[in-house]
């Protein structure tokens, strides 16, 4: 199957410069499809809303090239891949805007998913060719749609790695991607298509705690191996499942105080969104607090994909708060903290992002995320050798442009190359040998050395962090996370 290609066109009642200049900033909203962009410089996001069968689809492109007043080239990168070329032509009466947008082949049919066909996507795998195969699933559209882009980037690094140094037990990994849309359902589905379609003989995961409580019971039912790596909210070891990331006490027992330090602020404001996971740093943040001499002056929990947080914002300036923890997803957190800077709250209102990575980060943009912190296992800005040439060999691979990796994105890197080095370990794929033998198994990777402990979480480095324009500023390593 071949790309898949659109055109438009259309006439702005405006000279080509004025044309050109109105794109990111919502006039001639019928062609600048409600496009948001602080800049168009090479590697920004862009916010837009396509209208695909007949469905404003929310999603996120990136600037890839401009020629002023002439073209603009964006790379799609939710809810589908692709590209969009936007060109300016003067005529009689103002510009001609020609725009041609291409869906990668690969996107079709997981779009299609999303609109509600039951297309299929390729034709199912042969369970008997030698080839290991690992499931990928993770959030392309919705909330979480912010990290799904570098999630496969980096999985696909990973596995490219691994096949360049001969495999595992000399077979080539082979990677299948499914999207669960930052929908619980939609990632079940998902999850059966990997499993019964494509016949994965393991999963790494990037997804909410939500996704996760609806996807654990058929995977531990079928017996699959998952291996959940991002920020979570912890829990007990259960049976193939392994929760990797960083969680809410390591973090806060951090953060907390030295904010408390630095701005001389008591008062905090939880606001999450109304799952699992930020209610388990919501939890965390009033012992935390508590034990600082602090006091959780207001709470508040808001379904997924919220994006007006006007009587949160309210709710934050009654209550005296100084601080606030942020336990909100990818684009809901970014719309928080841009709408709190707007407010301008940003002079007495400090926060501390319990997902701020670079990809949220980025979408926040540099003015309204300036000064918030952050703890995570990993930052693109960690000065070390490691993540230099990881960082070199990641744009060499997908180039300039191509969305920034984060502790999110990153921990798909070092996820598969544990699976890869527990496989070795042990001598084979066979799930309960597999997981008996990834108990000390280590990786030195971009955010240095990270172990499996003996109730299988992981060791790693955790880094306090400052947002500063384009990136951030990290104030000093914080010890180490999963100590059993």
């Amino acid at each position: 199957m071949a790309d898949v290609l659109f055109t438009a066109e259309v006439t702005v009642p405006a000279s080509r410069d004025a044309a050109y200049a109105a794109f990111g900033g919502g006039r001639w909203a019928d062609w600048t499809f409600d496009a948001k962009v602080e800049d168009l410089r090479p590697g920004l996001a862009v916010r837009v809303a396509f209208p695909v069968g007949g469905v404003p689809l929310a999603g996120i492109a990136r600037v890839h090239r401009v020629l002023p007043g002439q073209r603009i080239v964006l790379r799609h990168e939710t809810p589908w891949r692709g590209r969009v070329i936007i060109d300016f032509e003067p005529d009689d009466t103002g510009t001609r805007v020609r725009l041609v947008t291409s869906i990668e082949d690969g996107s079709i049919a997981p779009l299609a998913r999303l609109l509600g066909s039951d297309m299929a996507d390729d034709l199912a795998d042969d369970p008997d060719e030698d080839v290991i195969r690992i499931g990928l699933l993770t959030s392309y559209h919705g909330s979480a749609g912010v990290f799904g882009p570098a999630v496969e980037n980096c999985a696909r690094l990973a596995v490219d790695e691994i096949n360049a140094d001969g495999g595992v037990l000399g077979l080539p990994l082979r990677l299948v991607v499914g999207d669960d849309a930052t929908s619980p359902a939609t990632g079940l589905s998902e999850l059966k298509r990997l499993h019964l379609r494509h016949h994965v003989d393991m999963v790494i995961a990037v997804h909410t705690s939500a996704t996760l409580d609806a996807v654990r019971p058929y995977a531990r039912r079928v017996g699959l191996p998952y291996f959940y790596t991002p920020v979570n909210e912890g829990g007990k070891p259960a049976g193939r499942l392994f929760r990797w990331g960083e969680v809410p006490g390591d973090q806060l027992r951090r953060a907390v105080p030295a904010m408390m330090r630095e701005h001389g602020g008591k008062g905090w404001y939880v606001i999450g969104n109304d799952y699992v996971w930020p209610r388990a740093v919501g939890a965390c943040s009033r012992v935390v607090v508590e034990s600082e001499r602090g006091t959780v002056l207001g709470e508040r929990y808001v379904p997924l994909s919220t994006t007006d947080f006007d009587e949160v914002l309210e709710s934050i300036e009654d209550s005296k708060a100084e601080l606030v923890v942020n336990c909100l997803v990818g684009g809901d957190a970014a719309a928080f903290e841009r709408q709190l800077h707007a407010a301008g709250l940003r002079k007495q209102v400090r926060s501390f992002g319990a997902l701020l990575d670079e990809a949220t980060r980025d979408h926040i943009g540099d003015a309204a995320a300036e000064g918030m912190w952050s703890v995570l296992g990993y930052f693109m800005d960690l000065p070390t050798t490691e993540n230099r040439a990881f960082l070199s060999r990641y744009r060499q691979a997908y180039g300039p442009s191509a969305p920034p990796v984060s502790s999110v994105t990153e921990s798909v890197y070092e996820g598969i190359h544990l699976y890869a080095r527990g496989a070795k370990t042990a001598g084979t794929i066979e799930p309960a040998s597999l997981v008996g033998a990834l108990p000390g198994v280590s990786f030195t990777g971009p955010r240095g050395q990270v172990t499996v402990t003996s109730t299988g979480r992981l060791r790693q480095p955790l880094y306090l962090a400052e947002a500063v324009a384009g990136g951030f500023r990290i104030r000093g390593e914080q010890g180490l996370a999963g100590i059993d």
